[in-house]
């Protein structure tokens, strides 16, 4: 990094950079190397850092890391222990993007628990985010993060829905740093709407509409704005 700014800054001094000869010249730029450049992203800010971490202590180590060398984490991701310190990751404004209630499917996701979605979001600025590995769960992450809201209901944090919509939407969109462009409805955001006609939390629940960039692309009362099924493809139509 101090190579390329001083590359750098002798470029801006001098208008332009000196082409060298056959010999590696001061005015040369360094040796590439990708890797070192993203680094380098990330210490200056440039890359958010998004890291997968199931145990408290392995994340508490990567909190002393960052702090250490300079450098923000946006998100942990499965993070199935991220309750134990969820007072921490809210402090320092780290994101959990969590699941709903995957856990014990290995041994450093062994102390898992089903309110840990809730409870991570339960601090004041705090950013929890629910996901899934599944190609099934992430095409209903309004039902999971339903399954997050039942849990943290259970022991007695009732999250109202106006709050748990944001693991949805908010919060992803902070994490990825696109908080300006998307992830909440207002003027000059992106338009990618769905209409539903109940709590989107309700597994009875039918999407009614969907904009995409402001325009209807799905209408349930309406078949031309409905997907065609390729279900048949390559199936013989029966007489």
């Amino acid at each position: 990094m101090r190579a390329w700014d001083k590359y750098e800054a002798g470029k801006k001094d001098s208008g332009k950079g000196k082409k060298g000869d056959d010999k590696k010249g001061d005015d040369d730029p360094p040796a590439r190397d990708l890797a070192k450049e993203t680094l380098v992203g990330v210490m200056k800010g440039e890359i958010r850092v998004h890291i997968h971490c199931y145990r408290a202590d392995e994340m508490s180590t990567m909190l002393d890391l960052a702090k250490e060398f300079g450098f923000k984490i946006s998100a942990f991701h499965h993070g199935v222990e991220a309750y134990k310190i969820a007072d921490r990751l809210a402090a320092e404004g780290v994101c959990g993007a969590l699941w709903a209630d995957w856990w014990g499917f290995k041994m450093e996701s062994l102390d898992g628990i089903e309110e840990n979605l809730a409870l991570v979001d339960r601090p004041v600025n705090s950013c929890a985010i629910v996901h899934s590995d599944s190609p099934e769960g992430i095409q209903r992450l309004n039902q999971e993060a339903a399954k997050a809201m039942a849990h943290g209901a259970a022991v007695g944090i009732d999250i109202p829905p106006e709050r748990a919509i944001r693991w949805l939407t908010a919060n992803p969109a902070k994490a990825l740093g696109i908080d300006t462009q998307t992830g909440s409805l207002e003027v000059g955001k992106m338009a990618d709407v769905v209409i539903w006609n109940g709590t989107p939390f309700s597994v009875y629940a039918h999407a009614e509409k969907v904009f995409i960039d402001g325009a209807l692309l799905y209408d349930r009362s309406n078949p031309k704005l409905q997907p065609k099924s390729d279900f048949m493809l390559g199936q013989e139509v029966a007489p």
